[in-house]
């Protein structure tokens, strides 16, 4: 696993993020939306960002984003109350693509050994092996988990272009 593991004072294991520098990165082109604590927002989250990353013409990245944005948003609706705020943007300096799911609880989020029959706990891992790097950041009263992709650097230029001449 390429993530650091820290033991909390509890004693289960929790991911913390790959990126050595914790200031959160510069961003542009972003857009956000609120979404229900109910099933629904899982598929609603999909298509949101599918149609973002279509806008932006990051097509080659939609599959991956998708799954991964259904993991988040999942998670968060599995282990937290309220609603998930879903944050996609663009970081020019970090050049990459950022997919950012806010839940009301603080808990950080825990990596399972999932056993080959469980129907649950891989979606960290699946964070893990397709994102470029990911994390948990803690709020005042909740967290955002996040992940990034890296698009090449000519792909990610015109995202950019295209996000700044989106309304």
């Amino acid at each position: 696993m390429n993530a650091a593991t820290l033991t909390p004072a509890h004693g289960s294991p929790m991911s913390t993020e790959r990126r050595p520098d914790t200031r959160p990165p510069a961003t542009s082109g972003g857009t956000s939306w609120l979404l229900p604590s109910e099933p629904s927002s899982v598929p609603t989250a999909r298509r949101l960002a599918l149609a973002q990353l279509s806008a932006w013409t990051l097509h080659d990245f939609a599959d991956d984003a998708a799954l991964l944005v259904s993991e988040l948003v999942t998670n968060a609706l599995r282990h937290a109350g309220g609603p998930i705020r879903l944050t996609l943007s663009l970081c020019s300096v970090d050049r990459a693509f950022r997919c950012e799911v806010a839940d009301e609880d603080p808990g950080q989020p825990r990596v399972r050994r999932a056993c080959g029959d469980d129907e649950s706990g891989r979606g960290l891992h699946l964070l893990d092996l397709l994102s470029r790097c990911w994390g948990s950041t803690c709020t005042a009263a909740s967290k955002v988990v996040w992940f990034e992709l890296h698009p090449p650097a000519v792909v990610l230029e015109a995202a950019l272009a295209a996000a700044r001449t989106t309304p």
